[in-house]
């Protein structure tokens, strides 16, 4: 099943005993390209300097048609769940209490984007890890909402910007960025191109460097 961070943005999501909120945002990770949280609009009724973030492992279901997320949490959980301010950003060692508190395994102990296993829900009930060791932090968790609009830099110059991202479900990998060529080519269309072409990402720059030239950018399959 494939979806889009512009449709997620605007889905629901719903705890085992009533609404949570809307999803606010997508934190995915720049080496694995998987969506490692989705972050909860949850200001009617926790704090709002609170941040509260829903990993993959906890969702159950997506529901496209009534655009819902239904996750196997009640709104006490995520409520008493390790706290995290508004803009503190998500360390490996927040990762590692929060896992350990609903009983998750670690999916940064194993080869793959979910350690041992090929999907996050294997993760559930899972917690083996007790004495494993929290790696010094590099945290490679980067916002959907904050990359959308990043200068596109090519092998031979710059065109386009992103416009959204495919995530592939049930792994809820990041497979390819969406990118509008309108500011390039008058009338320009949005083309799809895989993640594997992404070399690196400029922060300073906001710009996303890509294996590939302009010619080739052009004639990348559709994404309308």
């Amino acid at each position: 099943m494939e979806t889009r961070f512009s449709q997620l943005s605007h889905y629901s999501i719903h705890a085992t005993d009533g609404d949570i909120g809307g999803c606010q945002d997508v934190l995915i990770d720049d080496v694995q390209w998987i969506v490692r949280y989705i972050v909860a609009d949850t200001n009617t009724w926790l704090p709002l300097s609170r941040k509260v973030v829903i990993t993959p492992v906890s969702i159950d279901s997506l529901q496209a048609d009534e655009e819902t997320l239904a996750v196997s949490l009640t709104k006490e959980a995520l409520k008493n769940s390790p706290s995290l301010e508004e803009h503190q950003p998500v360390s490996r060692e927040y990762e590692s209490l929060l896992y350990k508190y609903f009983g998750y395994g670690y999916y940064w102990t194993g080869p793959g984007a979910w350690g041992e296993y090929a999907h996050p829900l294997e993760l559930v009930d899972n917690f083996a890890q007790e004495h494993a060791e929290v790696e010094e932090d590099s945290s490679h968790l980067r916002s959907c909402d904050e990359l959308t609009g990043y200068t596109i830099a090519l092998s031979d110059g710059q065109a386009g910007h992103v416009k959204d991202f495919v995530i592939q479900l049930p792994q809820w990998s990041v497979t390819h960025l969406v990118i509008n060529l309108n500011d390039w080519l008058p009338g320009g269309k949005r083309v799809k191109v895989d993640c594997r072409h992404i070399v690196q990402i400029d922060w300073a720059g906001h710009a996303i460097e890509l294996d590939i030239s302009k010619k080739e950018l052009e004639g990348a399959v559709s994404a309308d």
